[in-house]
C-alpha cells in the first residue's frame, strides 16, 4: 500500500496571493515548496483511491480509467472544487464515499453528473477494492469524517479537517497504534480563537494520544511554514510535502517526485 500527498495545504497555504512572508516568497520561487489543497492518493494492488478533491486539475491528474473510488472528508470548497469539473466526465461513474451532508457544496449533490455519492456511517467498516475503510468523526465547522484505510494489517489514518478529536474517535484509533497518521495542522502555537484546525501544539498532543508509528502533518498554512523554518519537530513527526510518497510495506518514505511538464 502506498500513500501519495497530492496536496498538503489549506486556503492559507503558501503562496498566499500578495503575501511577502518568507514561506510565500520561497514557494513562489520554488514550485516544490508550493502547497496545493490537502488531498492524497492511496494505491494498493493496482487499485487507486483518492482522498478529497480540492485540486481543480483532477481531470488532468486522473485520465479516464485511472481512478477507482474516492473518500471525501467534507463538503467545504477547498476539498471539492475539482469535483465540479470531474462530474461532467464521459468516463464511468466514480463512487464518492462521504459524510451524510445533504446540503453538500453548491449544486454538487443535486447535480452530481458522473459522481455517485454514497453516504456512510462512522465506525462501520466497509470494503473498497482490496482495502478496508472506516469513517471516523472529526471536529470541524461542518460534518466531517476522517478515514481509516487498512490492508493486511497496515493502517493509514487520514484526519483532516479537525481541531482535536472526539473521544469516540480517540477510543477507536488509539488501540490500533496505526502505522501512518496524517493529521490536520494549520497553525503555529497559539493560533488564536475561532479556529477549526489544529495548531502545532494541539497536533502534537493528538499524536501522543494516538501513538502512531509515524505522523505527517497536512493542511499546513503559510504562518506555520514560517514558524517551522528555524524549528524542529519531535521524532516521528514529519511536515508533509506535496508529491511525497509513503510506502507501507517496508515503512520507507520516498522523497517528492520531481515535477515534469508534458
Amino acid at each position: 500500500m502506498r500513500l501519495t500527498f497530492l496536496g498538503t495545504g489549506g486556503v492559507w497555504a503558501a503562496p498566499v496571493h500578495g503575501c511577502a512572508c518568507v514561506a510565500c516568497t520561497r514557494a513562489c520561487a520554488d514550485d516544490s515548496l508550493r502547497r496545493r489543497p490537502a488531498s492524497a492518493l492511496v494505491e494498493c494492488d493496482g487499485f487507486r483511491l483518492l482522498i478529497d478533491g480540492g485540486r481543480e486539475d483532477l481531470p488532468e491528474l486522473f485520465p479516464p480509467g485511472t481512478l477507482d473510488a474516492m473518500l471525501l472528508t467534507h463538503f467545504h470548497p477547498d476539498h471539492v472544487l475539482g469535483l465540479f469539473r470531474l462530474r461532467w466526465s464521459k468516463a464511468e461513474r466514480l463512487t464518492v464515499f462521504c459524510p451524510p451532508d445533504a446540503v453538500g457544496c453548491d449544486d454538487l449533490r443535486r447535480h452530481p453528473g458522473r459522481l455517485a455519492f454514497r453516504d456512510v456511517e462512522p465506525f462501520i467498516a466497509f470494503e473498497v477494492g482490496p482495502l478496508t475503510v472506516t469513517a471516523v468523526p472529526l471536529i470541524h465547522s461542518r460534518l466531517t469524517f476522517g478515514w481509516l484505510v487498512e490492508h493486511r494489517g497496515k493502517h493509514i489514518a487520514y484526519l483532516s479537517d479537525t481541531i482535536g478529536l472526539p473521544e469516540a474517535t480517540i477510543s477507536f484509533l488509539a488501540p490500533l497504534a496505526v502505522d501512518t497518521l496524517v493529521l490536520d495542522c494549520a497553525y503555529p502555537p497559539n493560533g488564536g480563537p475561532g479556529r477549526n484546525h489544529n495548531d502545532i501544539d494541539e497536533a502534537i498532543a493528538t499524536i501522543k494520544l494516538l501513538a502512531p508509528r509515524r505522523a505527517f502533518l497536512t493542511h499546513v498554512n503559510h504562518e506555520l511554514d514560517c514558524w517551522l523554518i528555524d524549528r524542529s519537530l519531535p521524532g516521528g513527526i514529519v511536515v508533509g510535502r506535496d508529491a511525497q510518497r509513503v510506502i507501507l510495506v517496508d515503512t520507507s518514505v520516498e522523497p517528492p517526485t520531481p515535477r515534469t511538464s508534458d
